[in-house]
């Protein structure tokens, strides 16, 4: 599956429980290796010690640009002559609009420096946003919510590499205090325009700070120094937070014991506008039974959710785990395997039986298996034992996921070669060029074959993209041909109409002939989170949904971020006509660093239920060697305590 590294934000309290001696704080600089650059491994390390904002207002009139005080305290642990960045390209904040729910990425001026030992602060005075990875945010309350790579800079700017951020700027602690209100400022005031309280004695009170802006709209302030008072009792209140980690737009706190006649709440709204920062204070004045509510109505909204439930009774939602080709290298491993997934009370098992040159199958258009002298058949036995416990098996094929050991046997068998190419001529390393019909016909038959000799209950395609672009000769002849004009000159919309050609054609023929062999398998794919970048890769999951070519589709949904999660979820259920085909793929993982962590269980319990409040009917987890104990009792004892029917049954 996809595992692009992403910025991983997280839970309060979880992060350190769950990476062990592993500080989450601290980056070890090791470059990726991209665009054609050698990986960076000159050294550095850093301990991130704090991120903090200077106003909790800033001016933002819908243009590219605001100045944002941004703050990062640091403590170089081993120098190295470079500065970390966020300046350009993927290495970018990520700007989570509350209000439209969706993700922007934003670019900030703040240098990490790394040339001296000790403790230093890069402040930023300016961010903008990044129109090609989002949309822009709209007025009201956001939050920076993680980052994506950090961009190695040389001292004078140069860049050499990127590196993956540590989990540090996605804990709860540090997101909360990066959440401001966007407002054009250019005319404002700020009030405190009302309260919410039981009115008895230690009962909550809550009150909303606002700020109108330059539209006339009243937009809610939150991280605002506010105290509430009467006579010589005095409290702190603090920003509400709701199930999700989203501000709730109020600030909160408990009433003395004896309950006062009149309560004032005072507080100080740094605001950075158009001509730089202002503090600004305010005040109210509360008489008792102002806002009078019932404890019931105060509490913070918890969204429930029932699960549907068949005519018989069962529950009906799909639980599904991708499983990799080692985890079921013996019998032993699929007993496992089996029992784990049974505990859990999940109902589908899809395990990745096609990736890079080795097949986990028998089938005549492949080399058999090396396991195939000894009589073990892996998919066979799995089918077998999985059916035994009540649990259905899709296999996984990596369509387009093929290493240089494959495409030398295909094209000594077949003559014709699948390799990419990118521009300069240069042969890619994984991938296989979907522009060729004698690939298509090989893929195709290849699932299709699995489909008619084994039991499954279903095929499920991964890598179903062009994996990039090839620009062999025979790419450019058949685009030229199509389209009248020279590949190097394609726009992305063309592209993407050309990509979808090969790729449709694939799922088409596949689910023809799966349902021809087995009419009651389930054909299933797993699709990039975000619809567009898909799209240039050739995936057009609503219209394979839409054309009854696909049964279930996946978005792999691997975001730390819950909020991000419910942005892209929500997207896919605009894009499709029935939305009783969508399964959202979470992951069971999380990176820091170079390490590759098992994730926190509250977080994994925390996105199912986001899945179950969303109406979307099952989740597919990724993946199986990072199902930890801790998760596993999650499952069973919290989430899955009655078993379930998958819902597509």
């Amino acid at each position: 599956m996809r595992t692009a590294a992403t910025a991983l934000t997280v839970v309060a309290g979880l992060l350190a429980a769950a990476a062990g001696a592993q500080d989450t704080a601290v980056l070890e600089v090791k470059g990726r290796g991209v665009e054609g650059k050698p990986p960076y491994r000159g050294g550095g390390a850093v301990r991130f010690l704090d991120a903090s904002l200077g106003a909790q207002v800033v001016h933002y009139d819908r243009g590219e640009r605001i100045r944002l005080p941004l703050a990062v305290r640091y403590e170089v642990l081993r120098p190295a002559p470079i500065v970390l960045t966020s300046r350009l390209g993927t290495e970018h904040w990520r700007l989570y609009d509350f209000g439209a729910e969706t993700i922007t990425a934003m670019y900030a001026d703040e240098k990490i420096d790394l040339a001296q030992p000790g403790v230093h602060t890069a402040e930023a005075d300016r961010a903008w946003f990044g129109a090609h990875y989002g949309p822009l945010p709209t007025a009201g309350l956001v939050g920076i919510r993680g980052h994506y790579y950090f961009l190695i800079d040389k001292p004078g700017g140069d860049w050499l590499d990127v590196t993956d951020p540590p989990l540090f700027f996605d804990q709860r602690e540090v997101v909360r205090k990066l959440t401001f209100t966007l407002a054009d400022l250019s005319e404002w005031s700020l009030a405190i325009p009302e309260i919410q309280s039981t009115w008895e004695p230690g009962g909550p009170v809550r009150v909303r700070v606002t700020i109108t802006d330059a539209a006339g709209k009243r937009l809610p302030v939150v991280n605002v120094p506010v105290s509430a008072a009467a006579g010589d009792w005095r409290t702190e209140l603090s920003t509400e937070w709701g199930p999700l980690n989203q501000p709730s737009g109020w600030m909160r706190g408990e009433l003395p014991d004896e309950v006062p006649e009149k309560l004032t709440v005072e507080g100080v709204v740094t605001v950075q506008g158009p001509d730089g920062p202002q503090k600004r204070p305010l005040s109210a004045v509360f008489q008792r039974d102002d806002g009078l509510m019932s404890a019931e109505k105060l509490k913070i909204a918890q969204q429930g959710y029932e699960l549907p439930r068949s005519a018989e009774g069962a529950v009906r939602e799909t639980r599904a785990l991708w499983v990799a080709p080692d985890d079921i290298a013996t019998a032993e491993d699929i007993d496992k395997l089996v029992e784990r997934c049974k505990r859990a009370r999940l109902n589908v098992i899809v395990p990745d039986v096609f990736v890079r040159n080795t097949l986990v199958a028998k089938s005549p258009l492949m080399p058999p298996p090396s396991d195939a002298e000894r009589g073990f058949d892996a998919l066979a036995t799995l089918i077998q034992k999985a059916h035994a416990a009540g649990l259905e098996v899709h296999p996984w094929f990596c369509v387009t996921y093929r290493d240089g050991h494959f495409r030398t046997w295909f094209r000594e068998k077949h003559k014709a070669s699948v390799d990419m190419v990118d521009p300069q001529g240069k042969v890619i390393g994984l991938g296989a060029d979907v522009h060729r019909p004698e690939y298509r016909d090989f893929i195709v038959d290849l699932m299709v074959g699995v489909a008619r000799d084994y039991e499954v209950d279903g095929i499920h395609l991964d890598y179903i993209r062009s994996m990039g672009r090839c620009f062999c000769a025979a790419c450019r002849e058949e685009y030229a041909a199509q389209f009248g004009g020279p590949l190097d000159e394609a726009t992305d919309e063309q592209w993407i109409r050309w990509q979808r050609q090969a790729i449709g054609e694939i799922v088409r023929r596949t689910a023809e002939g799966v349902r021809r062999e087995r009419p009651a398998a389930i054909m299933s794919a797993a699709v990039f989170a975000g619809l567009r970048g898909g799209a240039l890769q050739g995936q057009d999951p609503a219209g394979w949904a839409r054309r009854g070519w696909l049964d279930v589709v996946i978005p792999m949904d691997y975001r730390m971020q819950t909020l991000e999660v419910r942005a892209h979820e929500r997207e896919f259920l605009e894009a499709l006509d029935e939305d009783d085909r969508l399964v959202t793929g979470l992951s069971l993982y999380m990176r820091a660093g170079d390490d590759v962590l098992s994730r926190p269980p509250e977080l994994v319990r925390e996105q199912i239920d986001l899945v179950r409040r969303m109406g979307i009917h099952g989740y597919c987890l990724f993946c199986y060697r990072y199902l930890n104990d801790e998760q596993l009792g999650m499952l069973c004892d919290a989430l899955n305590t009655e078993l379930a029917v998958p819902y597509f049954r």
